[in-house]
């Protein structure tokens, strides 16, 4: 899997030649295909051929194009390449409630143990509540920690007067990171056969990515601390700048299973844990990623 991350701003036209994904702009840039993790095209003047966006794909670059807004609007998910798509479905469509409640019970209590590790590496108060929040999720979440515990965290994260749904450029960098990462989430799904609407908790029948939806959670707070970190006080909308950073947290790593990994092998780790869990019917074998202090991956 590659390690760079593009970011194309203004016109552009790809092209491949040779293994080497070719950019041309006002000039002219080149870069060798495996070195490639994910593509972010924002400017919606730019061309690409079908040739081009299947052999992307042929390289699991994830193709992330941008909507009017400018933000992430639609990903390239591959189709080919996983063998086991039927039985994967099946899987799914079998699994019990019993294991889709535990299973979401261990998603949102390392989400909450995530969000107490946000706090702790900036410094804040509330480290303790949050583990107790987390220590206090039951089955299926039944009786509903992850609200209570997001309310607390936001507010002491963000400020008082912070409201998740308000129009600003924090939110704004929030929701900008969380699509990039549950386009990733999305991708992987795919890689592995899994059908991304059929959801473990959520499951609206508008949503055609309610499993993203579900397994992004713990990632969540990873963009949460990235945000934090920027200085967006005197911000009035999401820069190229402020946009690049986001998408390059794919790069930044995270502890899972007892090692470093940047958030997108981290991504892969946990849908491949989770392929065995639903075969296997327990959740014990799920991974899931830890925050740690935001540094890039060293690549050897």
């Amino acid at each position: 899997m590659g390690y760079r991350n593009l970011f194309i701003e203004s016109p552009a036209k790809l092209s491949i030649q040779n293994a080497q994904l070719k950019v041309k702009t006002a000039e002219q840039f080149t870069f060798p295909l495996d070195d490639l993790q994910s593509i972010l095209i924002d400017d919606p003047r730019s061309t690409v051929s079908m040739t081009v966006l299947s052999q992307l794909g042929e390289h699991n670059i994830a193709v992330i194009v941008s909507d009017a807004e400018h933000l992430p609007g639609a990903v390239l998910l591959p189709l080919q390449g996983y063998y086991h798509k039927l039985a994967t479905l099946n899987q799914q469509l079998s699994v019990t409630k019993r294991f889709k409640n535990r299973l979401w019970q261990k998603n949102i209590r390392q989400k909450i143990l995530n969000q107490a590790a946000v706090l702790e590496w900036q410094n804040l108060p509330g480290v303790p509540e949050m583990k107790r929040y987390a220590t206090s999720v039951l089955e299926g979440d039944r009786t509903h920690q992850e609200g209570y515990a997001a309310a607390f965290y936001f507010r002491i994260a963000f400020g008082k007067h912070f409201v998740r749904r308000n129009d600003d450029t924090v939110n704004a960098a929030l929701n900008y990171g969380y699509a990039i990462i549950r386009s990733c989430v999305a991708r992987e799904l795919s890689a592995f056969g899994f059908e991304p609407s059929l959801g473990i908790f959520h499951k609206n029948q508008l949503n055609p990515f309610n499993l993203a939806d579900d397994l992004i959670e713990s990632f969540r707070p990873i963009v949460d601390l990235q945000v934090l970190q920027m200085d967006l006080d005197d911000q009035i909308a999401l820069t190229p700048n402020i946009k690049k950073q986001l998408l390059n947290l794919q790069s930044k790593d995270v502890k899972i299973n007892g090692s470093f990994q940047t958030v997108r092998n981290a991504i892969h780790l946990t849908i491949e844990s989770i392929g065995t869990a639903f075969t296997q019917e327990k959740v014990s074998g799920v991974i899931l990623p830890q925050v740690i202090p935001l540094v890039p991956h060293g690549f050897a």
